[in-house]
């Protein structure tokens, strides 16, 4: 009897599986594993729950802390399957939605509704308090809280509510007057240690009335445009097309609709460091400061090339772009002088997704999407892509 070869590849497991029928009737079954893996791998922790993954910090080398639009979790990463531990939800519902993507650290969650503005401990054991803020409105006034706020894309890696040094925090909250020059902040204070501590609720948060005067020479606040970065312990905000610089005394300094005199300009929604130069992209519009944002200068334009839809991430010491689409490409960053130099980066297993953090925890890179979390080892993650 003739010896007949089957061969019958699957394609949905990636199996090969080889029959040996031979002349005695003895079947020899062969089975054959494709053992590739893509460079980027996912585990979907944050899908099962239906909550998309927005924004990540870690916590020391051992702990990821992962924050979704309506809850958030730690995740040990020494630990096989990275399984979740010691989760919270937020106070979200369907009238009133997170706004912007939850700020994280290593101590606390931060995040608005159209109702108030939340701050709940982000602990490694179980105990979980939470600071509640709802301003009081002048009556008449013109509401500029959170409902009328538009915040920066989940691509940006900006939370609207950052918290400096787990002590201060700040939120628009109405028009002053009907000019359009003036608009009140409140600057939100209190001891962490006590309202976010072991006990909980110890402290009452402190307000401070904050005035911001457009600059002279605008036409004032006009748009409904809103982002907030934290860096030496400053507030950096653009808000109703103005840009202002704000520390944690209540001072502030206005710079008009951009921080230098330029024909473009696309709005503020990313900033990063390199170095000790703080930087802003505009849309591919790069301006930088060296005295901590006391003045700036142009570096350069990019904003007529594709460069332009990048947007820019610290990562540990590094410098990192990613696409603003769903392309989720990778690139790693080099300034030298007024120039930038980009090298892609291996997204194998991660494309086709929106990119919306990345945080090195321990030896992994961690990636969030709203479609999952993705993770690669470090020492493999600046592995350039080849054509």
């Amino acid at each position: 009897m003739k010896n007949i070869l089957f061969a019958v590849l699957s394609l949905l497991t990636g199996t090969l599986i080889l029959f040996f029928p031979t002349s005695c009737k003895k079947t020899v079954t062969r089975i054959v594993t494709d053992t590739v893996k893509p460079a980027w791998q996912q585990f979907t922790v944050f899908n099962s729950e239906g909550m998309p993954a927005l924004s990540s910090a870690n916590i020391g080398d051992t702990i990821l802390a992962i924050g979704g639009s309506q809850a958030y979790f730690r995740i040990p990463v020494n630990q096989p399957g990275f399984i979740p531990i010691w989760g919270q939800s937020l106070t979200v519902g369907f009238f009133s939605p997170t706004a912007g993507a939850p700020y994280m650290d290593a101590s606390l969650c931060s995040y608005a509704t159209s109702t108030g503005l939340y701050v709940k401990s982000d602990p490694v054991y179980s105990q979980y308090s939470t600071l509640i803020y709802t301003p009081v409105f002048t009556p008449g006034a013109y509401n500029e809280f959170v409902q009328q706020a538009v915040y920066p894309t989940f691509a940006s890696p900006a939370a609207p509510y950052p918290v400096i040094r787990d002590r201060y925090v700040i939120t628009p909250v109405e028009a002053v007057g009907n000019t359009n020059q003036q608009v009140r902040f409140d600057l939100i204070s209190f001891d962490s240690a006590q309202v976010l501590g072991p006990n909980g609720f110890g402290d009452t948060p402190h307000i401070k009335q904050v005035i911001l005067d457009a600059a002279p020479g605008t036409i004032g606040v006009t748009a409904s445009d809103y982002f907030c970065a934290i860096y030496y312990d400053k507030f950096f905000v653009q808000y109703g097309g103005q840009f202002f610089r704000l520390d944690t005394a209540g001072n502030s300094k206005a710079f008009g609709y951009f921080p230098v005199a330029y024909s473009r300009n696309y709005g503020i929604a990313n900033m990063f460091t390199y170095g000790n130069t703080l930087y802003i992209n505009s849309g591919g519009v790069i301006v930088a400061s060296t005295d901590e944002g006391e003045t700036w200068s142009l570096v350069n334009d990019y904003s007529q090339t594709s460069v332009g839809q990048l947007t820019y991430r610290n990562v540990g010491d590094g410098l990192y772009a990613t696409a603003t689409d769903l392309d989720s490409q990778l690139w790693k960053v080099v300034i030298s002088g007024n120039n930038f130099s980009f090298s892609e980066l291996i997204n194998d297993g991660l494309q086709y997704n929106l990119i919306t953090s990345l945080t090195r925890c321990g030896r992994y890179v961690f990636a969030t999407s709203p479609t999952g979390i993705f993770y690669r080892d470090t020492a493999s993650f600046n592995q350039l892509k080849t054509p």
